[in-house]
């Protein structure tokens, strides 16, 4: 459950398309003014945890055959994001064509960094340590919850957390880097 967890947190609060997108359109339009986007996207969240769900109860008579190859694509793209944010920059993004509940809502289904978040959470975690359609339900519903949280953390934040992130980036990527590192050996164990 711990390993769990900070899979959820660290992959839900570290910088994404998602997390930008928010924290730009709030610092852009205001939190008012990026009402529309921002519950696009965090519905957007919650339709793939939705769909994440059906899934694992469409497809539960092949989960064993299925399982380790999970755990060891959970594995890579776990060490691979790591990766990724131990050598990120700050660069943030610029565009304010994002705006509507379409947008964020597209936006986010299409995002990859939540389409693996989901194939690595359900292959890695819920898989191999929860069995039964309602305990499965609820993990899920912690991962959309604990999601929505962070993603709205950064519509919060908007311009805030990018001065914050610009002076500690650093250190914020190298705790990240090594909570995930962890999340990623904890999968085999």
């Amino acid at each position: 459950m711990f390993s769990f967890l900070i899979y959820v947190f660290v992959t839900s609060i570290t910088p994404g398309p998602s997390n930008l997108f928010m924290m730009n359109t709030t610092r852009i339009y205001g939190l008012r003014g990026g009402k529309s986007f921002i519950t696009g996207i965090l519905s957007g969240f919650a339709f793939l945890g939705l769909v994440s769900y059906i899934a694992i109860l469409l497809f539960s008579q092949w989960i064993t055959y299925i399982e380790t190859p999970l755990k060891f694509l959970g594995f890579v793209y776990l060490i691979y994001l790591a990766y990724k944010i131990l050598t990120s920059t700050n660069k943030g993004t610029t565009s304010n064509a994002y705006h509507s509940f379409k947008s964020g809502f597209i936006l986010q289904v299409l995002n990859m960094k939540s389409l693996l978040f989901f194939i690595t959470l359900i292959g890695a975690f819920i898989i191999p340590s929860v069995t039964g359609s309602t305990s499965i339900l609820i993990y899920l519903m912690i991962s959309v919850f604990i999601g929505w949280a962070c993603l709205l953390v950064w519509a919060f934040a908007g311009s805030v957390f990018n001065d914050w992130l610009n002076k500690h980036q650093t250190s914020f990527n190298i705790i990240m880097a090594l909570l995930l590192l962890y999340s990623a050996i904890s999968i085999f164990f």
